[in-house]
């Protein structure tokens, strides 16, 4: 539903399209007892193989539900008379618009209208400039998921919103910078069907490294807060990536370290190995374009977190 930022009416509302779908073919089979050393090579070579195909088969899932989604949108968008849409402003008070959205979610559960297992508020179109007044606490957001796309600020200002976001009452808080502001779609979507992917804007690489560095600390206790406070008993897989750029060992195994490397960090502070297992996926699935400039937004580390188990 798209809601009057001014009176919070039903502007025009409207089901999201479903998610595309796509036939695979089944994984290699198991080691047959007593294999040789060959016949093991031969296997991890066809478990790679076929890793990578599911790989590349995911992305163009992911491509076509963008191109879904973004044009169910802005259907939705042609459907609103024209004048009842706030236009762009400097004096954008993020209070008060998550206050409303807040008293609109209240509003549609006591009518018995709109609601659903899992809430997201999505705050799009931050531009470079806009004043980032950090979100003050407040209650109202009722265990909602608050997604934030293409995040123009820094780490410090991302911990704060988080924190300020997470003391209104929110479930869970993501930021997305221009680095992940693809992922607002399946973000929106796991957040609504009950699972969650955080991806960890400020935990990149230096090339051919995989140790994290001070700037991903705040994001890895925003991870540590949802693993032992908001999911204690979920299993998370984390996954790692890499440019395209050749490195000693292959991206596949740096992509694996990285994710290693979270998981320690996440075992030394107290969450059981036993919930997190770690994937290396290489050059895999690129948010950005692998140029000089797009290349350090590609080594990167995605958590997704199984509250279900």
């Amino acid at each position: 539903m798209v809601l009057s930022a001014q009176s919070g009416a039903i502007l025009v509302s409207s089901q999201a399209p479903s998610s595309p779908g796509m036939q695979v073919s089944a994984p290699p089979g198991p080691l047959p007892p007593h294999s040789t050393s060959f016949q093991r090579a031969r296997h991890a070579q066809a478990v790679q193989k076929y890793r990578r195909m599911l790989l590349l088969d995911r992305a163009a899932l992911q491509r076509q539900e963008q191109e879904r989604v973004t044009a169910w949108a802005k259907a939705m968008v042609a459907k609103v008379k024209p004048g009842t849409v706030l236009q762009d402003t400097q004096d954008w008070n993020i209070n008060a618009d998550l206050g409303a959205a807040a008293s609109d979610l209240s509003s549609l559960r006591q009518a018995g209208e709109g609601y659903v297992p899992g809430t997201v508020i999505a705050v799009i179109g931050l531009k470079e400039g806009t004043s980032l007044l950090t979100p003050t606490a407040f209650t109202g957001l009722q265990g909602s998921t608050v997604v934030v796309d293409d995040f123009p600020g820094n780490t410090d200002e991302q911990a704060a919103w988080q924190a300020g976001l997470l003391q209104g009452g929110a479930a869970r808080a993501v930021l997305l910078t221009p680095a992940t502001q693809d992922q607002l779609v399946p973000v929106i979507q796991e957040s609504l069907d009950g699972a969650v992917t955080d991806t960890l804007t400020s935990v990149l690489f230096g090339l051919g490294q995989y140790q994290l560095q001070a700037a991903a600390l705040p994001q890895m206790r925003y991870l540590l807060h949802l693993l032992t406070v908001i999911y204690p008993h979920a299993t998370a897989s984390i996954d790692g990536y890499t440019d395209d750029l050749p490195v000693r060992g292959g991206n596949l195994r740096l992509s694996q370290l990285r994710a290693q490397e979270v998981e320690r960090w996440l075992v030394t502070h107290g969450i059981a190995a036993g919930r997190l297992l770690a994937f290396g996926y290489g050059d895999s699935n690129p948010v950005a374009p692998n140029s000089p400039a797009g290349q350090p937004l590609n080594r990167r580390v995605v958590v997704v977190i199984d509250p279900a188990v």
